[in-house]
């Protein structure tokens, strides 16, 4: 997170002394407003910060802050007009701690006071005002609890909830750039539609873990099949990478929030469809989403890789996913290096006329998602599913994309190379 490492941890103030005449002096260089003093933020580009010091508890501060160290500081900075990182700390259920912190840019000291807390007893102020011109951050958050709280409309929205609840979290669609009324009619699924069945090549065994598979048991199949490991965290995250992660089937014992069952839990981030400027319609998130967090599964119709070329043409060629391709940033990401891709068949799946949120993930050459192949069994019958995570911290409002893959040249990759417009500085500048 850009200036976290100068700034002190969780709360408090950073500073450094500086010699600007005969004497050092010292000067504020960040601060984190994480909510233990009675701090305020009204406007998104204020923020009213109290000062350090006392013993914060339960019933209030013991003893006045004093105008020395931070304090001193701040009130130093305001003088000098020196710029000060702000760090703000914002409540995220996802975390164990319950709050993630955010970078919210650079502000500088505009006024500082002296007045009486709650329990009546000496504190400081200082009023910090952000420079103009820094990327939406604290403001961008707050718009986005109050439309989730429905005390603020959704500028452009058109739809509420596309998804008709199927999901148990809307996805809204939305358009604040042109008088377009929405992609073209389609079924929303949230899997696969007939998914196509293979034969495990032996007899394999179903969990009966009655509490959910836990990471060293030595007993439970399904993690045998994973090479004695559990590949997501206690936070529903990705560990690493695998040709192949076998997930708990319908015929496994364990309970649906199982740690294993990841991919088939639905939507656990708040999504949202809307018009890019360019690039048709995108797929991005209200909430942050941390490296390695599920985001959905690819939905749509499972078709025989010859029929790939049916839907060819310009508009159904996009709700393509076609596993077989070469998907170069996947490399980067991979562990198991000596690993073979073990994958049962040539998974093709069109989105065109079913299909879930992911049909809407536009191509990027430097891509912050990437698919997972996952398995699940049932009755010695496995089937073979996609999956999505983010490669890296996604923030709130950030454009989902994944590489749609490369092809060979064989396959008539020259007629279907399309012109990429994805920006990135290592844009091969086309796509298929």
């Amino acid at each position: 997170m850009l200036g976290w490492n100068a700034c002190p941890k969780y709360g408090g103030i950073d500073y450094m002394s500086v010699k600007l005449s005969l004497y050092e002096e010292p000067l504020a260089l960040c601060i984190v407003s994480s909510g233990g003093y009675e701090d305020e933020g009204g406007d998104s580009d204020e923020l009213i910060y109290t000062g350090q010091g006392g013993v914060q508890r339960p019933d209030g501060q013991m003893f006045d802050q004093k105008l020395e160290r931070g304090n001193l500081a701040l009130e130093k900075s305001l003088h000098r007009a020196n710029e000060v990182r702000v760090i703000r700390g914002l409540k995220d259920y996802m975390t164990v701690a319950g709050k993630v912190y955010v970078y919210d840019g650079l502000y500088k000291i505009q006024e500082s006071w002296a007045e009486k807390n709650k329990s009546g007893l000496n504190v400081f102020k200082y009023k910090l005002v952000r420079i103009p011109g820094q990327p939406e951050v604290y403001s961008l958050w707050k718009s986005i609890q109050q439309w989730k709280a429905g005390v603020a409309v959704r500028d452009g929205i058109i739809l509420s909830d596309i998804t008709s609840d199927v999901e148990s979290i809307p996805v809204c669609l939305v358009n604040d750039v042109d008088d377009d009324k929405g992609p073209a009619h389609f079924t929303y699924i949230p899997s696969l539609k007939d998914p196509k069945p293979f034969l495990m090549p032996k007899h394999s065994l179903s969990c009966r873990c009655a509490d959910g598979c836990q990471p060293g048991d030595t007993n439970c199949p399904c993690l045998q099949k994973n090479g004695g490991f559990l590949h997501y965290s206690s936070l529903a995250v990705l560990l690493t990478y695998k040709a192949m992660i076998h997930e708990c089937g319908p015929s496994c014992s364990c309970p649906p929030n199982c740690r294993n069952r990841i991919s088939q839990a639905g939507l656990k981030v708040r999504l949202e469809v809307f018009k890019t400027k360019n690039r048709g319609w995108g797929l991005r998130s209200w909430d942050p989403i941390r490296s390695g967090g599920f985001i959905c599964e690819y939905a749509g119709e499972v078709i025989d890789a010859s029929r790939a070329g049916e839907y060819g043409n310009e508009s159904g060629d996009a709700y393509i996913f076609d596993a077989t391709r070469n998907y170069p940033p996947l490399e980067a990401v991979r562990v198991g290096q000596d690993e073979s891709p073990n994958i049962p068949f040539a998974l093709v799946i069109s989105a065109r006329n079913y299909g879930n949120v992911a049909r809407f993930m536009n191509h990027s050459c430097s891509p912050n998602v990437m698919w997972q192949p996952v398995v699940r069994e049932n009755n010695n019958e496995a089937y073979y599913h996609i999956a999505f995570f983010a490669i890296n911290h996604i923030p709130p409002m950030q454009e989902l994309t994944f590489d749609y893959g490369l092809i060979q040249s064989d396959r008539g990759a020259d007629r279907r190379r399309k012109r990429c417009l994805c920006g990135s500085p290592n844009c091969r500048g086309f796509f298929y």
